[in-house]
């Protein structure tokens, strides 16, 4: 065991940034220039960022690990709420197989909940490993190589234009608005909104309408060949839209890109993709059995990870469920974080959940912290889990009953990186 605290001055921060360069060797060259930048980056978003921290794991005055530390807000079921997040775990090399990162994922949840905040949320290097630690999947990514073609071509282009500095307090407003609208979105910090700005390959387009912005898509350009300098892909970074007129005007801005661009790159968690644009094949010219032609690649990334059952479960407590009067009782188990796991029991009375005292049940439910993560967030069905094993419950008659009480119509969304 160590001490695990805010990094606070220059010599902890180089160290840290060492242990970084080691353990993500991808993302950082070990120069001692870029060393020098990636310090001074981390210094300065720990200064300026409100909703930034680095911590590092110390054992004998020697810092050995460290992770960055995210204090986010979300739309959790049309209800403002707090999450927490972490990034960039980096554990010396020479300290490996020390327990070294849980102990600091251990701290990571001990912080939030003592912060009275129910769910926190990863981006992981390894999914297998950090589901050990309880962490469920969220929604899965869909990256499309789309022609501009076949996107729709409206009638005009009329109320689109090119965004500056000076329309940031509409592009928050419509970016706010789409996520009180989403469950799962995150809203965006005052740091992440000038760095939108700050980097200069990002082009925004936005569609305004009666002085509101109600739409936008933030892309950049990027070269599909080292000898063909006109062959370039545009890559959509975000893409936000509040109504079928702005998506439309959008689209039609991707259509007319036709002559300049080969493919365009989009990495969305909408499902429906296909239905809004003519062709969704990747321009491949392989099939899948029988008839299936290749379109988007998925993956997996965002996981969620519920550090306090009781607080969760009364936190989305506000949802109307289509289900009829109902006592369960709720067993978790959570071997990381043993102060979260044990038994509820949970109501449901006139359409609503909520946890009680000790009574008489009808039906007992057992499960992972893992999947009940994923379960309550939405991400997947209560019917899925039982057919897959990873759930138990005792009276399979109540299975229709428990569905409508733990699935969700809707699941997150996330566009934020961290």
């Amino acid at each position: 065991m160590g001490e695990i605290r805010k990094l606070v001055n220059v010599s902890e921060f180089e160290k840290f940034v060492d242990i970084v360069a080691n353990a993500y060797p991808g993302i950082l060259a070990n120069t001692p220039q870029e060393k020098q930048k990636f310090k001074e980056f981390l210094m300065n978003k720990q200064h300026d960022d409100p909703a930034v921290d680095f911590f590092g794991l110390f054992r004998d005055q020697q810092l050995i690990a460290g992770m960055r530390i995210h204090y986010y807000e979300m739309n959790l079921f049309s209800k403002k709420a707090e999450i927490g997040g972490v990034g960039l775990v980096a554990v010396d090399l020479l300290h490996k197989k020390e327990r070294a990162a849980k102990e600091l994922i251990e701290q990571f949840f001990q912080m939030f909940k003592e912060k009275g905040v129910n769910i926190v949320a990863l981006y992981p290097f390894r999914p297998d490993f950090y589901k050990k630690m309880g962490f469920g999947y969220g929604s899965s990514i869909y990256q499309y190589f789309l022609e501009p073609s076949s996107f729709p071509k409206g009638p005009t282009k009329e109320h689109l234009f090119y965004t500056k500095e000076e329309d940031l307090e509409l592009l928050k407003a419509s970016y706010k608005r789409f996520v009180e609208s989403n469950h799962g979105m995150f809203y965006k910090t005052e740091y992440e909104w000038q760095a939108l700005f700050k980097n200069a390959e990002n082009r925004i387009v936005a569609f305004r309408k009666n002085n509101k912005i109600q739409g936008y898509i933030v892309f950049t350009f990027r070269k599909q060949s080292e000898t063909n300098f006109m062959l370039n892909k545009l890559v959509i970074k975000e893409w936000i839209y509040e109504t079928p007129e702005a998506l439309v005007e959008l689209s039609t801005f991707l259509n007319s890109q036709a002559d300049q661009v080969h493919r365009i790159e989009w990495n969305t968690q909408d499902e429906a993709v296909r239905f809004l644009v003519d062709d969704a094949r990747n321009g491949s010219t392989e099939l899948i059995p029988s008839v299936y032609h290749p379109s988007a690649t998925s993956g997996i990334g965002l996981m969620y990870r519920i550090i306090d059952v009781k607080g969760f479960i009364q936190q989305i407590s506000h949802r109307k469920l289509l289900s009829p009067d109902l006592k369960v009782k709720l067993t978790v188990t959570d071997s990381f974080f043993p102060n979260n796991q044990g038994e509820l029991v949970l109501q449901v009375k006139d359409g609503l959940l909520e946890v009680i005292e000790n009574a008489d049940v009808q039906v007992e439910v057992k499960i992972d912290i893992a999947e009940l993560s994923s379960l309550l967030m939405g991400v997947i069905s209560l019917k899925q889990l039982y057919m897959f094993s990873k759930i138990e419950i005792s009276d399979s008659t109540y299975l229709e009953t428990l569905n409508s009480i733990f699935s969700s119509f809707n699941k997150p969304i996330c566009m934020t990186a961290f």
